[in-house]
Order: C-alpha cells, then sequence, then structure tokens
C-alpha cells in the first residue's frame, strides 16, 4: 500500500518531499485518531502522540509504519464505536496486512478480541459467533488479504537475501538479543549506555544484553500489569507473542523502527482498557495510572533526545554524504556506490536517477538483491574507464571501507572526503574518492 501512494509522486520527481509530504498528512490523521480518543485521559493521549515511537520513528521518518499503523488504530476505532462500522473496520485490516508484513499480528487482535470475543468474551459467545455468516466473510475478506500479501512479498527464484535466509533456533541467546533490541521502546536510548557503565554495579556476571533484554521484559510486564481490564490485557499479550513470532520468521533481530507497530498494539490495548464489573485490576487504579503515566511519559522523553540528537548530529553517514554532494556539485557526475547498500538514501537526498553497483555489475535506483551478488566486489579500472566514456566526466567513487595506497593507485583514485557517523545509523562510515582532477573539486576538503 505504501509503494502504492508514492508510485506516482515518485514518477512525477525524484524530490524526497513528494514521499514526506504523504507521511505528514497520515501523521496528522494518526493525531486526530489519538486525541479525538476521549475513552483515554487527555494527558496520556499526548503522550502517545508526541510518543518517540509515533512522532519520530513513525511520523519523521517517511516509511511504511505510520500507515500500517493509521489503519490499525482506525479499525479498532470502528469497533469500539458506540455504533460499530463492521466492514470498513474489515477493509482497513485487510489494507493494513498489505502495508506491512509486522501488522498482521496486531491485525489477529484486533479480530480475535474486538470481533469475535466481543462484545463478551465467553466460549459460548465465541462458539455463536462462528454460526454467523457475517463471521466467514469477514474472514475470508483476511484470508484473501493474507493471500495478496504472500504472494506480493514471495521473492523471485533469482533473489537472494542472505542476510533473511533462515530464521535459525528459536534459542534463549536469539530471544536475548532480539528482546534487548527493542529496548527504545520503552525507555530512552541512553538507558543503554547508563546500563553499560554500571555493568559491573548492576550484575558483573551477567551480559549487557541480558540486563538489556530483561529489563525490555520488567517495563512490558508493567504494561500489562497496569491494564486494567482483562480482554485488553490478553490482547496485548497475544500480539506479542504474534509479533515476536512474526519478527523471528521475517527480519530475526528486530530493530525500534520494527517495534512501533508493537507499540501501536499497546495503544489500541489502552484504548481497550475499559474494566467491566467481572474485571479484577491486577494493580489499583491510582497506582496503574501511575504506572501508564511514567510509561507514556518516558516515551515523550525519548522523543525529546532523538528530536535533539537529529538537530545536533547528522542522521546517517548515506546522508551527510549526499549533503556534501550537492554543497559540492558532484551530483552531476556518474556515482559508483561500493557496496550498495547505501546507494537509495544517497540517490534520493540528492536527486540522482541511478548509480553504478559493483556488487551486482549493473546500474540502478535501489539495491538489487539477486543470486551472484557479490558484496565484497570492488570497482575496476577498466569500469571506471566505461563510466567516463559513457558520460563524459570522471566518477565518483563511494565505499564502505577505506582505500589503500596500492587500490588507489591502480584505479587512479584520491580520497576527497569521509562522512561523519551518524547517530541513527553509527555502524555507516562512508569514503568518497574521485577519479578526476583534483583541482575539479571546487574547493572540496576531506571531513575527518
Amino acid at each position: 500500500m505504501w509503494y502504492l501512494l508514492i508510485y506516482f509522486p515518485s514518477h512525477l520527481s525524484s524530490n524526497m518531499a513528494w514521499m514526506q509530504g504523504i507521511n505528514y498528512v497520515l501523521s496528522l490523521g494518526m493525531a486526530w485518531l489519538v486525541l479525538s480518543e476521549r475513552r483515554l485521559p487527555l494527558v496520556m493521549r499526548v503522550s502517545i502522540v508526541f510518543s518517540v515511537s509515533i512522532f519520530f520513528y513513525m511520523g519523521v521518518l517517511a516509511r511504511s509504519y505510520m500507515l500500517a499503523g493509521v489503519l490499525l488504530i482506525a479499525a479498532a476505532r470502528c469497533l469500539l464505536a458506540g455504533r460499530r462500522r463492521h466492514w470498513l473496520a474489515m477493509t482497513l485490516l485487510a489494507l493494513a496486512i498489505n502495508s506491512h508484513f509486522l501488522a498482521i499480528p496486531v491485525v489477529a487482535g484486533i479480530f480475535v478480541w474486538l470481533y469475535w470475543l466481543a462484545p463478551i468474551a465467553s466460549w459460548s459467545a465465541a462458539v455463536g459467533k462462528l454460526k454467523e455468516r457475517r463471521f466467514w466473510i469477514s474472514a475470508a475478506i483476511l484470508g484473501a488479504a493474507l493471500a495478496a500479501c504472500y504472494f506480493t512479498l514471495r521473492p523471485a527464484q533469482d533473489i537472494y537475501t542472505p542476510q533473511y535466509d533462515g530464521a535459525g533456533p528459536l534459542t534463549p541467546g536469539y530471544l536475548v538479543a532480539g528482546i534487548g533490541r527493542i529496548s527504545p521502546y520503552f525507555a530512552p536510548s541512553a538507558l543503554g549506555a547508563f546500563v553499560a557503565s554500571a555493568q559491573q554495579l548492576l550484575a558483573p556476571w551477567m551480559h549487557l544484553s541480558s540486563v538489556v533484554a530483561s529489563l525490555t521484559i520488567g517495563l512490558w510486564l508493567f504494561g500489562v500489569l497496569a491494564l486494567s481490564a482483562r480482554r485488553s490485557r490478553w490482547f496485548m499479550i497475544s500480539v506479542s507473542l504474534l509479533w515476536t513470532a512474526a519478527v523471528w520468521a521475517t527480519v530475526h533481530v528486530p530493530m525500534p523502527l520494527h517495534a512501533t507497530l508493537l507499540f501501536v498494539g499497546y495503544v489500541i490495548a489502552l484504548m481497550m482498557n475499559q474494566p467491566d464489573g467481572r474485571d479484577r485490576p491486577w494493580l489499583r487504579p491510582q497506582l496503574a495510572q501511575l504506572v501508564l503515566v511514567i510509561l507514556l511519559g518516558v516515551q515523550t522523553l525519548a522523543c525529546v533526545q532523538t528530536i535533539v540528537e537529529e538537530c545536533l548530529y547528522p542522521f546517517s553517514g548515506a546522508k551527510a554524504t549526499a549533503e556534501w554532494l550537492a554543497r559540492t556539485r558532484l551530483t552531476r557526475r556518474p556515482l559508483v556506490v561500493n557496496p550498495d547498500i547505501s546507494a537509495p538514501a544517497i540517490l534520493a537526498y540528492t536527486s540522482i536517477e541511478s548509480a553504478y553497483f559493483p556488487t551486482c555489475r549493473c546500474r540502478g535506483s535501489f539495491v538489487i538483491f539477486r543470486r551472484g551478488r557479490d558484496l565484497s566486489a570492488e570497482v575496476t579500472l577498466q569500469e571506471l574507464q566505461a563510466l567516463h566514456r559513457q558520460f563524459g566526466a570522471a566518477p565518483i567513487v563511494i565505499s564502505y571501507w577505506k582505500l589503500g595506497e596500492d587500490g588507489l593507485q591502480r584505479l587512479g583514485l584520491h580520497l576527497v572526503y569521509v562522512s561523519p557517523n551518524g547517530w541513527f545509523w553509527r555502524n555507516e562510515n562512508l569514503f568518497v574518492y574521485d577519479s578526476g582532477d583534483e583541482t575539479t573539486m571546487q574547493g572540496a576538503e576531506v571531513k575527518p
């Protein structure tokens, strides 16, 4: 769904502002869906909108997560409304399935706990729903959406993605690494640095990832315990387990970006958190409210910290390199990106249509994960000379690694720029080489 939305703007212009504008419109829709949800206290609604997950990871970073979040929360609100809009909810859930794979666990939770086991969560009511024609039509709609998602994401025979092939064994070490990576979902990233500095004092016999994973699970448990309604608790537990299974089958080790849809699930759990006479809260109401305010307040603090880092430091080495290329007016020179993984960001920020990738010996505007792709392949002198003849200008080579003196002399290159480390992609450090005469650089200088 996200790529359909940006298909036509991307063919009108290569300027990334079109994609950002679409995402900002979706962000305003998300803000309205949350702020107009009067079942939640105002302080919680504001904290959710300005949380690091929704405001920055989903709103500022223009990717498919905001679209998925808007569809999921809109579907939940349709089923929670006094006058339920069932078919609109099913349509939104079907679209959400095809907006992001990790939205599927939340879709399943909404279908089960807001439709199948609603308004009364009992075996007799669940069996009664199975006799309804509307239930099977709704299940068929979501089943068709799942089939469309599968055939859309199923890779072609010549596609090879080594970092995603095989989920590996579901070992305790794997779970520790995966859970520890999503700790920013619960706490500011500075907490990880604090744990690292206090390692000897906190638990010298435990690995840092174990400490962070334990902290993450503990904060998650507090979030579940603070939910007063039994339905909302079971919704969050089931969604979290399904989300973990989906992560294990796809990206393996999740990032904070992947956890944003888990946070959307928690927002829906808060919307469902309306206890009736049969519910027995696990925490006293005053304590539960305090825990919720603290957890959401931490999300807001993490958002402030992220915005400060974005203002003070470059986002990534690729973005810093693209900005430098634009300043030095080198965007008209042919680009060689080696390896190709940072090429989409560089091309997007410079509005350059394509680059040459030695990894596949091909030109393109995005990474092509085909069999035979060699991440260790280096550009050759013959390729540089061919590009020079084709474009009538000396190529610019962007590399993940620093070339030695032998490589520089063999290829006729000289170093002109080293990107600073970004605060988000901390391991992305790029080296830019020019194959032309140094006097053509118009004052460009090497930055340490």
